[in-house]
Parts: C-alpha cells; structure tokens; sequence
C-alpha cells in the first residue's frame, strides 16, 4: 500500500524537512543546545524556536526566531543561530528552571505554507545536559 506515504508527502510536503533530537535535559541553573538540521533549499527560510500548542503550530508565537541569515538572535534566556553551509541551526536555553520543561518545536518559516518542524522534550532535572535521544 504505497498509496498512503505517498498522499502524506501531497498533504504535508516538507513535514520531515527538520529533524533533531527527540529530547533533551539539562540541570536547573545550566543550559541546554538543541541543533536541528534542515534539508537543502531551506537555507534563508528563517528559522524559529517555540513550545508547541498542537500538531501545527505553537502555544504563544515564536520565542525566538532567526531572519533567515546567520547571525545569532537572543530574546531573553534564548538564542538561535544558523549555520547554512551544515544545514543546521542551534537553539539554546539558558539559565534552566523547571518551568522550562515542556514540548518544543524547531522549525522552519515558508510564506503561505504549513512550516516544517521538529518536536523536543525538554526536561530539566538535577545531573548533566544531554541529548536523550536522536531522531
């Protein structure tokens, strides 16, 4: 049945455009960084980081979002930056605190369509910053 992956891909095109880790830990006071990478094509897309409010789209906007280049763009506690050439882009938290933990989302912006993106697990718990699992 080869009918299915293929009307997913025509309904959701770019759904699995931005991969990362599944979760991810760090100790209250520390910090953690979760790289996601992104498929060619998508270099000047911007790039943003939120906690996830449903399937397609986040809680309260973006905490943090690139311009699509690669300079590194801090709101508070959070920063992003963007490395082209490694298709990659790198959100860090800091200055952990419980309140922190939750589902986030790493994704992509496209004008007038569904953003890829990439769901994490942040926890926050006493013990060193890893990635609990790549995806």
């Amino acid at each position: 049945m080869r009918i299915f992956p293929i009307l997913g891909w025509m309904l959701f095109p770019g759904c699995w455009a931005v991969t990362g880790p599944g979760a991810v830990r760090g100790p209250p006071g520390g910090s953690v960084a979760v790289p996601c990478r992104y498929e060619k094509g998508y270099e000047r897309n911007p790039k943003f980081w939120c906690r996830k409010g449903g399937p397609l789209h986040c809680s309260n906007g973006h905490m943090v979002e690139t311009d699509g280049s690669e300079a590194e763009v801090t709101r508070g506690r959070v920063s992003i930056r963007d490395n082209h050439p490694q298709r990659e882009f790198t959100v860090t938290v800091g200055n952990l605190t419980p309140a922190d933990a939750g589902t986030y989302q790493c994704g992509v912006h496209r004008t007038g369509l569904l953003d890829p993106r990439h769901t994490v697990e942040l926890s926050v718990s006493p013990g060193k910053s890893r990635r609990c699992s790549d995806r």
